[in-house]
Order: structure tokens, then sequence, then C-alpha cells
């Protein structure tokens, strides 16, 4: 393995620890009151080694929200169903702990923070799927876009508090949505949603790689 290889995976566990850290301190206090003291000391490591690799709170928690929005089973598929996948995936243990992660954010008062962090992840991988020539995703896509991840917050927000049958309603919501997005959009694109699909499928894999 070469050494930058190594790097970057040492990079990437020591991020971890410290979004671990984070997850753990939201289970007993609300986001605003949890300091990057809070995180440091929950993790074990220097201030130096939190700085080297987020530049405040908010930098870890959109870094570390964006891994369960986006890699919830750890290897490289969300439970967003960015690609509106016909059949809804299988919620494995992974990703039942990555929509308890997201609820508990949501609950500890990061609204804000899952909305635009899922709304940023949405756009760029529509864009990349539609935007070969780095043009700009048209208004009425972005549009869309916003109202399927208002949704989206609010159905994840509600399924953390919500029975277990009420909550499988709320994953269920969530992945019909985004079916109902990709047949919008490729109408409003004159293709047909399953060419849309296979466009958002291709970039979500070049994204993960």
């Amino acid at each position: 393995m070469s050494e930058s290889r190594e790097a970057s995976r040492a990079a990437g566990r020591m991020r971890a620890r410290l979004a671990d850290a984070l997850w753990g301190c939201l289970e007993t206090r609300r986001l605003t009151e949890v300091s990057v003291g809070d995180v440091i000391e929950a993790a074990g490591v220097s201030r130096g080694s939190f700085y080297y690799h987020f530049s405040d709170l908010d930098d870890l928690v959109a870094w570390a929200l964006a891994q369960e929005l986006l890699n919830s089973d750890r290897a490289g598929h969300s439970f967003l169903v960015l690609a509106a996948q016909r059949e809804r995936p299988e919620e494995t243990p992974a990703v039942s702990r990555s929509l308890a992660r997201v609820g508990l954010l949501l609950d500890r008062g990061g609204m804000s923070s899952v909305f635009e962090v899922t709304l940023d992840a949405m756009l760029r991988l529509w864009k990349d799927a539609l935007c070969e020539g780095g043009e700009e995703l048209p208004d009425e896509v972005v549009a869309q876009l916003e109202y399927a991840v208002g949704g989206t917050v609010g159905m994840l927000s509600r399924a953390r508090s919500s029975t277990e049958a009420k909550r499988r309603m709320s994953m269920a919501f969530v992945h019909e949505r985004h079916l109902w997005l990709v047949a919008r959009v490729a109408e409003v694109l004159g293709v047909s949603p399953r060419e849309l699909a296979a466009r958002l499928e291709r970039a979500r894999r070049a994204t993960a790689a």
C-alpha cells in the first residue's frame, strides 16, 4: 500500500472518530450546547488534531451528516435512494444506525444542517448527472429538488419518534418522493424516467468511486 493511501485512510479514521464523538455528545445535549472542546474530550484527541481535519464544529457536523446520508451502509450507498431505484433497498443495521443518527440531529436542533447538507448533496449529484458541460441546473429542476428535500427532511424528523410501523411508512414515503422526483424532472427535460435514473446512477457511482 502506498504511503499516500495509508495517510488518507488514517485521516478517514480520525474524521470518523471525531464524528462518532459528536454523535455521542448529541445523545445528551442539543447541538447548540456542544462545543469543539466537548468533541475532542469525548474522542480523546488533541485540539490540533481536530483543527487539522475540520475548520470548526459546523464543518464536522456537515461531514458527519454527509457520511450518514450518502454512505449509509459504509459501501457508498445512500438510504436516500438518490438514484431512485424502483425497489427500496433493504434496511441493514448500518442503514438503521444512519437513520437513527440523522433523526437524532434533527431532534437536537439540527434541522437546518440536515436540510442544507442534503440539498447540497442532491444538487451536486443531479448537476453531475445532467450538466456535463458545467452549466447550471434549470431553475425548475432546482425547485423540484428543494421541494423533495424539504419533504424528505420532514419525514426523517417524524421517523425518529414514530412507532416502527410509522417509521417504515415514513421511509416508504421518502422512496416514493424520489421516484416522483425522477418522473417529474424527466418530464421537464423531455427524457424517459429510466434514462434519467441511469444517469443518476452513473453519477452516484462516480462520486462513490
